[in-house]
């Protein structure tokens, strides 16, 4: 929408600001990490595919390709191809990749977990394959005794914090496009949720070579294309990779320049060419980037609340919910947004004022 194109967006929330600058919306349900499949072919059937340019699809998809495959033969996907999504989600296929090209990773488990003095339950999470959004890491007691179900894994703790690495692929070759500092939003049932992030990470040269190697690696072996993102744990000089989203990434936001900016840079034009294997004009798309860091943080509902039409939302709220819905305890509520000259400015912004709006909605709890 913000680079230039006219949009139909299917989407889990179909919110104020996507039902504003999309041409057309439509909200699909959504459960357990991925769109409803049925719901989701009940849309394209409704809408005239021959005047749309492709699929550009973010999380959702990763747990179930099914729902990609329902789009190939009808339009084309703008980002990488099905069996390329599957195959980097499906755990056994990724981290076998990772040690046949030597990226470092924190140790996995399919099998129950056996414990000693030295190895203990709480060492170690439970995760399922396709997840998003950290809700689908928790810890690994009580089902460490048990074979983890088809497409889930056991993995060890690893210290340090959370980074990723915003990038683009031809199939051939990646560039970085950023690095960023991710940060939790922790309840007692989701200890892992995603909370947000941060542009223009301060990160030690020999990181950010590691992690342009393994997605050079990966771009190489499995073909990525479009705009990537690569997830990892840092402490010190020492990263684990933790998971390749081969899709648009929450992350994209903040590097992507307003409309009236983009004479030069457009990251999602920059998505569209290099799905195609073209990168021609690479220099010209991403010159100049933004200077500034930017952070987002995911506002939650911490109870059941409906939402009141009177709230006077902040120019730094997005992702504004409609006034009546309804929002269950631990679903978003909105996203906060903060810019400023370097990365630990902008994340003190954003928590700031993520902390002084959250109270907004106390008088507003209800039943769902």
């Amino acid at each position: 929408m913000a680079a230039g194109y006219q949009v139909t967006a299917l989407d889990a929330f179909a919110d104020v600001d996507t039902q504003r600058m999309a041409h057309a919306s439509y909200r699909i349900k959504y459960s357990s990490g991925c769109f409803d499949l049925a719901g989701f072919q009940q849309v394209l059937d409704k809408i005239n595919l021959n005047d749309q340019l492709g699929l550009a699809y973010g999380s959702g998809f990763e747990a179930s390709p099914d729902l990609l495959e329902a789009v190939v033969g009808r339009m084309p996907l703008i980002g990488n191809t099905p069996i390329v999504v599957s195959n980097v989600k499906r755990p056994r296929q990724f981290f076998m990749l990772l040690d046949v090209l030597e990226i470092p990773h924190p140790e996995i488990s399919f099998q129950p977990l056996k414990f000693d003095r030295k190895n203990k339950a709480v060492d170690w999470l439970y995760k399922q394959g396709g997840g998003s959004g950290g809700t689908h890491v928790r810890k690994a007691l009580p089902l460490s005794s048990i074979a983890p179900e088809a497409g889930h894994y056991f993995q060890r703790v690893v210290p340090g914090v959370p980074v990723s690495l915003l990038f683009v692929a031809d199939s051939r070759r990646a560039q970085a496009i950023g690095f960023n500092r991710q940060w939790l939003s922790p309840t007692l049932t989701t200890p892992y949720r995603y909370g947000g992030a941060v542009s223009h990470a301060e990160l030690p040269d020999g990181i950010k070579q590691q992690l342009l190697y393994a997605a050079q690696q990966l771009t190489n072996i499995v073909g990525l294309r479009g705009l990537n993102s690569l997830d990892a744990i840092v402490d010190g000089d020492r990263l684990w990779v933790l998971e390749l989203n081969p899709r648009l990434s929450a992350t994209f936001d903040l590097y992507q320049l307003d409309l009236n900016q983009m004479e030069h840079c457009n990251l999602f034009e920059l998505h569209v060419r290099a799905s195609a294997g073209d990168s021609s004009d690479w220099p010209k798309l991403l010159m100049p980037l933004p200077q500034r860091a930017k952070a987002h943080h995911i506002v939650y509902a911490p109870y059941n609340l409906v939402v009141p039409g009177t709230i006077n939302w902040p120019e730094w709220a997005a992702d504004l919910p409609i006034p009546g819905s309804h929002i269950v305890a631990g679903n978003p509520i909105c996203t906060i947004l903060a810019e400023a000259d370097h990365a630990e400015a902008a994340k003190s912004l954003v928590l700031s004022r993520a902390e002084s709006f959250e109270t907004i909605f106390e008088d507003y709890k209800g039943s769902v």
